[in-house]
């Protein structure tokens, strides 16, 4: 029997072969580099990568008030209505512009009046007192209201006039220390206007500027305004004019801004008066020709009137639709509280009303979904309507009516529903109004109306701040 011996110094054949370097390397680095990307990717089943900024206590706040109202002699309504929406909030505020500010006392539920000038003006608030803080102006021989509101990135303005009819002054106000600049955009009927004094506006430090566009844009065509803070914190107000020639004084209020376009936009809030000239102004901001639907809304249904017809408004454009005729009948028998605009693309919506010799704007009304705190004019003499509508389900909403020395007028709890709008009567000395929804969202204003109306949105005040979330990304 043979057997195969091993001839020295050959290595075996069966014996088998040491790994490469480089091999190894190039199976076992790969494997490596994917294990280490496994553990530091977060364990998130969607693959997203973005986290919620959180919560937290709100330790500063400021709001921004327009100029005074100009009346036949002097500068109509120095006033600022100033308030708490926080709980068990008795401190201190500064009012003022730049540095001649002064202080003022404030606590939850009650209403403090300063006399604050003339000129635009922000108050600021600090620690216990930033969390809920409100403020409004309103007109003493006109009854016209402006609530201040905190600094926004944009804010629209539909349904503005540049001529000698209508014209209307865009307030920029700079809360801080250092110069800010807006970028003012315009859409006109034909689409966008080159506007190129209204690009790169500078308000210096704790100033406003007054943009007159009759006189720095003279048109006679419907506009509207894309107001964009392009560095720095910017505050915008519009105060809007109607000069009817031969009629007597000229009309003014203030225009509130809308903070973005929606396809779904509520204008809650039809002045009350006879022969009435209503106009809806709507501006799409959009590369696409939009189509725009309009329904009245009253406390049984949301219903489309006879006779009128879709605005097809074009890209980049301001267009207008007169609903006079539509709304004279509906709203002097009490049916029609706002109107619901739908359109095909995002939009914004202004309905400018001239009744009784005055002038008002109801505006898209934001969507509420915690509590929100109105200023009111505490006159005895007008007659205040809360109007509600846009529940996505079965809900309800609770009121509280105060008046301004903090004492509770009425408590009452409103039923929403779907497709339907919803109004109560508040009492007439109320200047604090708290209105908290429950297993629904909702949009609103109240209706203030004597020798003339104002229209003042629901607004929900700061309570706490947002701290965005930081950490490493991967390459």
């Amino acid at each position: 029997m043979s057997q195969d011996t091993p001839t020295p110094g050959r290595r075996s054949s069966r014996r088998g072969r040491r790994p490469d370097v480089t091999t190894l390397m190039a199976v076992v680095l790969p494997l490596l580099v994917a294990l280490a990307l496994l553990a530091v990717q977060p364990d998130d089943e969607s693959g997203s990568t973005t986290t919620p900024p959180t919560r937290t206590a709100l330790t500063r706040s400021t709001v921004v008030c327009p100029s005074a109202l100009e009346g036949p002699d002097e500068r109509d309504a120095p006033e600022v209505a100033i308030s708490s929406a926080g709980d068990g909030v008795d401190g201190s505020v500064r009012v003022g512009l730049g540095a001649d500010k002064s202080e003022a006392r404030i606590s939850s539920g009650r209403v403090t009046t300063v006399d604050a000038g003339s000129g635009a003006v922000t108050v600021a608030a600090e620690d216990d007192t930033a969390p809920g803080l409100v403020a409004a102006r309103f007109g003493t021989t006109t009854p016209a209201a402006a609530t201040c509101l905190a600094p926004q990135p944009g804010s629209w303005f539909t349904g503005v006039g540049a001529g000698a009819g209508h014209t209307s002054v865009l307030e920029l106000t700079n809360p801080d220390s250092g110069t800010a600049i807006a970028d003012v955009l315009v859409y006109g009927r034909h689409g966008l206007v080159d506007a190129p004094r209204l690009r790169g506006v500078s308000v210096p430090g704790g100033t406003s500027v007054q943009v007159d566009l009759a006189a720095d844009l003279p048109r006679r065509d419907e506009l509207s305004l894309d107001v964009v803070a392009a560095r720095g914190r910017i505050g915008a107000t519009l105060l809007d004019r109607i000069d009817p020639l031969g009629r007597g004084g000229t009309l003014q209020d203030w225009l509130p801004a809308q903070s973005e376009p929606s396809t779904s936009n509520l204008l809650m809030g039809l002045a009350p008066g006879s022969d009435a000239r209503r106009v809806l102004a709507v501006a799409n901001g959009g590369p696409d020709e939009v189509r725009v639907s309009v329904q009245v809304v009253t406390d049984r249904s949301v219903f489309t009137p006879k006779d009128v017809p879709d605005l097809r408004v074009p890209p980049q454009s301001t267009a207008k639709l007169n609903l006079s005729g539509v709304l004279e009948k509906l709203v002097a028998d009490g049916d029609a509280t706002g109107l619901l605009v739908t359109a095909t693309q995002p939009v914004t919506a202004t309905l400018r009303s001239q009744a009784d010799g005055d002038l008002s704007h109801a505006v898209a009304d934001p969507v509420v979904d915690g509590a929100a705190t109105v200023l009111l004019p505490e006159a005895a003499s007008t007659a205040k309507t809360l109007v509600l509508a846009g529940a996505v389900k079965a809900g309800s909403v609770e009121v509280v009516a105060r008046s301004s020395d903090g004492r509770e007028l009425s408590t009452d709890t409103v039923d929403l529903a779907p497709d339907r709008g919803a109004s109560l009567k508040l009492p007439d000395a109320t200047a604090l109004l708290t209105v908290t929804p429950r297993r629904s969202t909702v949009a609103g204003a109240v209706l203030v109306a004597g020798q003339g109306a104002a229209v003042v949105p629901l607004t929900v005040p700061a309570l706490n701040g947002l701290v965005p979330a930081v950490a490493p990304g991967l390459p």
